[in-house]
């Protein structure tokens, strides 16, 4: 992309404005801009495409990719310029540990250990997921239903109450398993990552992107189809990965 024009119609570099084609878009779009971003792709200072530009060529709806870009620029990588000349522009210096307050280190996964614990994770839940399809009784069913539809009532206003809900249908679901060694494995982890998704900006669109996968894991588990929850939930865990691939602070090298 020239820096001179910010028209991102010379080259793309790394194919960086293709066409997302993920049930993830929104996630998707954030970790492939910041990826960039960090790759040295896109350089400090150099002008993104327009928010109109940047939608037909990623083929999203300018609502996804505005909400992207903002929380792209909450995290740091990106910064927006008013008047003349003004647009969207990479930050002159890219966010590392040193530039998150200290209260935001407390307790905060990184690297490896992050990684290792989001694969852990989708080992865990999509064996559960597939078990819960199997043996859920309508009762169970209802109660994962009760769950879906508190949590589509909540906000970014109110992201602490959201968490919560969210937390507990990922443990119901466990609790189908029969397992209490599972439904300690699955509060364990949601405790481990509640300080991690606490130290990254939020979004909206992600809150809601989240409520539909959950409603199509509960859809699945309905209709007793263990293939389809497999796959729902790691489409879920998937676009949580995404995310936390470029908004989690990083330890400089």
């Amino acid at each position: 992309m020239s820096a001179a024009d910010g028209t991102g119609k010379d080259d793309d570099p790394g194919g960086v404005f293709a066409p997302v084609r993920t049930a993830n878009a929104f996630e998707q779009t954030v970790e492939r801009l910041g990826r960039a971003i960090r790759m040295g792709l896109l350089a400090p200072g150099e002008r993104l495409p327009s928010e109109r530009d940047l939608a037909e060529r990623l083929a999203l709806s300018r609502s996804t990719v505005r909400e992207a870009l903002r929380v792209l620029q909450e995290a740091g990588y990106l910064e927006a310029r008013r008047g003349r000349g003004g647009g969207t522009f990479v930050a002159g210096v890219i966010p590392g540990d040193e530039s998150r307050p200290a209260e935001d280190e407390v307790r905060v996964l990184r690297g490896e250990e992050l990684a290792a614990l989001l694969r852990y994770r989708r080992v865990l839940e999509l064996g559960i997921a597939e078990i819960a399809a199997e043996r859920a009784t309508g009762a169970e069913r209802a109660r994962l239903a009760d769950l879906v539809t508190e949590m589509a009532g909540h906000h970014l206003s109110d992201y602490a109450a959201y968490r919560a809900l969210d937390a507990q249908f990922h443990i119901a679901l466990a609790a189908l398993s029969g397992s209490a060694t599972l439904v300690q494995q699955v509060t364990d982890t949601q405790a481990a990552l509640s300080d991690v998704l606490n130290a990254v900006p939020r979004s909206e669109e992600s809150m809601v992107n989240s409520q539909d996968q959950h409603r199509r894991v509960l859809a699945a588990i309905e209709a007793h189809d263990r293939d389809a929850a497999r796959v729902a939930m790691r489409e879920h865990l998937e676009g949580i990965e995404h995310l936390l691939a470029v908004l989690m602070p990083q330890t400089p090298a």
